[in-house]
């Protein structure tokens, strides 16, 4: 995330990592990237992820199987350091689930289109062999849910007061009421049939983009932010980096569905809570605008 949240109290997050890894923090940097998890810099060496999270048990399975799938040998599996129990996420007042990685020098990109064909080659080539392995952990099945999906049309019938783009977004979901519900029913068609033969499914990364991705300064690749890895088609990767290549076109379908309906929903379910005006708020407001302001997208 861009802001970091109102009232976070670093002493806290330097206990938990000292009570939990026994790194002394000293000095915790806040670092403003990416969308989602809270980020610091705990000195030169140690990256901090701090998500809010109703389900750290759930956060923590999936980054158990992502220390399994380096343990298989996937270099570029950017894993968490584990706890001395053997666990990657420790709990903090708020609602907090922290974890720790080690800092990659590198190169980074923004989310969005491959910026040249070989990074794009590289990291399906990393695809192929992380959907052809066999951890000790696996990862919990996808199971298709949109977040927020069940509260995306409430209370559109009176003015959102939550904060300054509360209004404006309930506008936009009022104005694309109609082509929400189409790409809904259209998902719905889908799942059952995905839902249906899970013969094909293996350990997926979810958002694969180059964003997730990091040049080494040896020169090869890390994709980072693992706390999307689900057991699910190979298309849960490849609908946004190659959908063609005998992938199933209608679990390609599905799921840049469910990624449209996800933002769609997450970012209602955002703007409708107390908010104020920062970074965070603005770029939710944005997005949500880009996929509302047309529906030109597939229905």
């Amino acid at each position: 995330m861009y802001a970091e949240p109102p009232g976070f109290d670093r002493t806290l997050l330097a206990a938990t990592l000292k009570r939990g890894w026994g790194i002394a923090a000293g000095e915790l940097t806040y670092v403003p990237v990416g969308y989602g998890t809270h980020h610091y810099r705990a000195g030169e060496r140690w990256w901090v992820n701090v998500d809010l999270t109703s389900r750290p048990d759930k956060l923590d399975k999936a980054l158990r199987s992502v220390v399994a799938l380096a343990e298989t040998g996937l270099e570029f599996v950017h894993a968490p350091r584990p706890l001395s129990n053997g666990g990657c996420v420790a709990a903090m007042p708020g609602g907090y689930a922290v974890s720790v990685f080690e800092t990659i020098e590198g190169q980074s990109y923004e989310y969005g289109e491959f910026p040249d064909p070989q990074l794009r080659r590289e990291v399906l080539a990393a695809l192929a062999r992380l959907h052809a392995a066999k951890p000790r952990v696996r990862p919990e099945p996808d199971s298709l849910n949109i977040p927020h999906r069940d509260t995306v049309f409430h209370g559109l019938d009176r003015e959102w007061t939550s904060g300054p783009f509360a209004e404006p977004a309930r506008e936009l979901i009022s104005q694309a009421r109609e082509h929400i519900q189409a790409l809904l029913e259209g998902y719905d068609r889908l799942v059952p049939k995905i839902l249906g033969d899970k013969r094909t499914w293996v350990v997926t990364h979810g958002e694969p983009h180059p964003g997730n991705v990091m040049r080494t300064a040896g020169g090869g690749i890390k994709l980072i932010d693992w706390d999307t890895v689900r057991l699910a088609p190979p298309e849960r990767d490849l609908w946004m980096i190659a959908p063609g290549n005998g992938s199933d076109p209608e679990a390609i379908d599905l799921y840049r569905r469910w990624w449209a309906l996800s933002e769609i929903c997450s970012y209602a379910a955002f703007l409708r809570s107390p908010h104020t005006d920062d970074a965070d708020t603005r770029i939710a407001a944005r997005e949500l605008q880009t996929y509302l302001s047309s529906s030109s997208s597939q229905n």
